[in-house]
C-alpha cells in the first residue's frame, strides 16, 4: 500500500457500505487505512425502501464486518432507512470520535449521474467532515 497520510484532525473513519458490487472491496481499504492509522471504525448502510428484508440486510452486513474488518475495532454498526446522504451525515455527527467519511465510487454512465443523481455528491456538499471517495473495482 502506498503511504497514506492521516487527515488532519481525524481520529476514526466512518465506513458506508451500499452492499453492492464492491463493497468488500471498499471495506478491505478501509481495513488497510485502518490499521496504518490505528483508527476505529464505525459502518453505516442505509436501507432503501421497498428493498430487500431489514434481517438479511443486517446479517449481510455483519458477514462483511465479520470477515473483514474482524481485527479492527468497530464500535457502531448501523442500518437506517432514509436519504443516504442525511444518515451519513447525521451518523457522523453522533460519532465522538472525528470520523473521515469513506465512500465507494462506481463507474456510471454520464446520463445516470446527471439523471439519477449521487449520494457521494450530496455527502461532500452537505458535510462538515472529509470524505475520501474510492473509485470501485479498481484494485488489484
Amino acid at each position: 500500500m502506498n503511504e497514506i497520510q492521516i487527515p488532519h484532525g481525524m481520529t476514526s473513519i466512518l465506513l458506508c457500505l451500499d452492499l453492492e458490487e464492491g463493497s468488500r472491496e471498499l471495506a478491505e481499504f478501509c481495513k488497510d487505512c485502518a490499521e496504518h492509522w490505528n483508527y476505529p471504525v464505525h459502518v453505516i448502510h442505509i436501507h432503501g425502501e421497498g428493498g430487500r428484508d431489514i434481517e438479511d440486510v443486517e446479517s449481510d452486513l455483519s458477514v462483511i464486518v465479520d470477515d473483514i474488518l474482524h481485527n479492527l475495532r468497530v464500535p457502531l454498526v448501523k442500518t437506517v432507512k432514509g436519504l443516504p446522504e442525511e444518515a451519513i451525515v447525521e451518523f457522523a455527527n453522533e460519532i465522538t470520535s472525528t470520523p473521515l467519511i469513506m465512500l465507494g465510487r462506481r463507474k456510471r454512465r454520464i446520463v445516470d449521474r446527471i439523471y439519477v443523481g449521487s449520494t457521494t455528491s450530496a455527502v461532500i456538499s452537505l458535510s462538515p467532515y472529509p470524505v475520501l471517495v474510492v473509485p470501485l473495482n479498481t484494485f488489484k
